[in-house]
This record gives structure tokens, sequence and C-alpha cells, in this order.
């Protein structure tokens, strides 16, 4: 399993708004990740990762959302 680090100082609006994309995007990828682990889990944990999935795209969305007001 892949490690990344969450240490994302930002010293410019542009860079916030670099992050905010690359973040979006990432927890999309994220949701991808989970939804991929869902049949090899057992059925009893399957609903609770589908909804944390779904969540995920959702703040991913918001995030999306966020951006293009940034007018990007």
């Amino acid at each position: 399993m892949s490690e990344h680090t969450h240490d994302h100082g930002v010293s410019s609006p542009e860079e916030a708004v670099a992050l905010l994309g690359y973040m979006a995007h990432h927890n999309d990828h994220h949701a991808e990740e989970l939804e991929e682990l869902i049949p090899s889990l057992p059925e009893a944990a399957r609903g609770d990762v589908s909804h944390a999935a779904d969540l995920m795209r959702e703040a991913a969305g918001l995030l999306a959302r966020a951006l293009q007001k940034t007018g990007e």
C-alpha cells in the first residue's frame, strides 16, 4: 500500500487553488479504491464502505464546486 504525506503548506492563493484541485481529484481516487475493495470484504462491511465511498465522492464534488468558484 502506498503512503503519501499530508504536509500541504500553502504560501499563496495560487497554491491554495492548485491544492484544492488536487484534493478534489485525490478524494475521487480514494473513492474508486474503496469501491474496488467492496467485493473482497465481508458482507456486513460492504454497505458501510460503499457509503464511505459515496461520501468521498460527494466531498470531491463539493471541492470541485469550490474550485469553480475560484475561477479555475
